[in-house]
């Protein structure tokens, strides 16, 4: 007996728009013959009438073009290696990008399944097995707790990494604008009437992104003439006790840094923010007004991800990337009250906005917009 499917067929979604069921094929796959105020009013009704995309069907439909068997591939792989389980949930930038792939790999009709590599005692070939058995080729490399390789069997999977942790084999990657928004971090302040603007960063942590944190802050004190090395603060790791003592030799007016606790030690060394120095963090876990800063957007870093290893999956390519590529997510400003705003028609403000541009949501792309 056929069963019964809740899915409209393309005759029921063309007869609604008023449309040939050619045209409702290629609007859902966001052909470019198609207008897109056309595709636009086609998809409102699909979804309407309950259409979902299935990546089921458009993998084998791309496989019959390419002359090769579909292949029964719905469950994408999230792999992460921290020694617990649950390790990395404790980070928010990483749980919000597990979020946002999650939430993207559910509208493209995958299903994100999460794989730690302490259920496979450690092993990366165990793990690789345990993926392969599972029939899962489609795998998205979480931030690992600290940078490394991870040698599993790569032949058998489309992969992309978050962030630059996996240091081998490379791999297509997203990552945010690191440099970008530390220069916009600069010159923000610098539009706010700050000179003296410090950094402080764990060395540890500017390694996890190749140094871009430290490269951008170099590269924008330069750039304004205003570069002194004892405004730059890169231990192997924050401590209190060294900062704060930084702090005073050094007088900073402003501060800008990933690390959330620097206000509390401000405040608990008699120091009011902004009044007293200001802060800025290129990290702000929310875009509420309460922190100064930079919206790195995780959400649309995971979402990239799921749609890198869905156009491989897509093209039927599988192992490591000759010319493995790199998708830069824009973060956006955040002003705050932790530091003064600039005016947004200053020259700082327009200098601010062509070094990082973030335009809104990541597109709701269709993975058959890769076939």
């Amino acid at each position: 007996m056929r069963r019964r499917s809740d899915t409209p067929s393309l005759a029921r979604i063309a007869e609604e728009a008023g449309v040939s069921r050619a045209a409702v094929s290629m609007a859902l796959r966001h052909h470019p013959r198609i207008p897109i105020a056309t595709r636009e009013r086609i998809e409102a009704i699909a979804k309407r009438l309950g259409w979902k995309p299935n990546p089921l069907l458009a993998e084998a439909m791309s496989a019959i073009r390419a002359g090769q068997p579909p292949a029964d591939r719905v469950t994408l792989a999230w792999v992460t290696t921290f020694p617990e389980r649950e390790g990395w949930r404790n980070i928010h930038f990483f749980s919000r990008v597990h979020d946002g792939a999650d939430a993207r790999a559910a509208r493209a009709g995958y299903k994100l399944e999460h794989f730690w590599l302490g259920d496979a005692r450690g092993n990366v070939s165990r793990l690789s097995d345990i993926l392969y058995n599972r029939g899962i080729n489609g795998l998205i490399i979480a931030p690992m707790a600290a940078p490394g390789p991870l040698e599993l069997a790569w032949k058998h999977f489309a992969a992309a990494t978050v962030g630059f942790s996996v240091t081998s084999p490379r791999l297509h990657r997203v990552t945010d604008n690191h440099t970008a928004s530390v220069r916009v971090g600069v010159t923000r302040l610098r539009g706010a009437g700050f000179k003296r603007i410090g950094f402080a960063l764990s060395g540890n942590f500017d390694r996890r992104v190749n140094g871009l944190w430290g490269a951008g802050y170099l590269w924008q004190m330069h750039e304004v003439g205003e570069f002194q090395e004892e405004l730059l603060h890169r231990p192997p790791e924050l401590d209190e006790t060294l900062f704060i003592r930084w702090v005073r030799e050094t007088k900073p007016d402003a501060i800008l840094s990933v690390d959330r606790r620097i206000p509390e030690w401000l405040a608990g060394a008699g120091m009011r923010i902004p009044r007293d120095v200001a802060y800025v963090n290129l990290d702000i876990p929310a875009d509420d007004g309460t922190m100064a800063g930079v919206y790195q957007d995780p959400e649309s870093i995971g979402a990239a991800c799921v749609d890198m290893v869905a156009g491989q999956l897509l093209r039927h390519e599988r192992g490591l990337p000759e010319k493995p590529r790199t998708v830069i997510i824009d973060g956006r400003w955040v002003d705050g009250a932790t530091a003064p705003a600039c005016d947004p028609e200053s020259d700082a403000a327009k200098e601010a906005d062509t070094l990082l541009c973030n335009l809104g949501k990541f597109p709701e792309l269709l993975p058959s917009a890769f076939d």
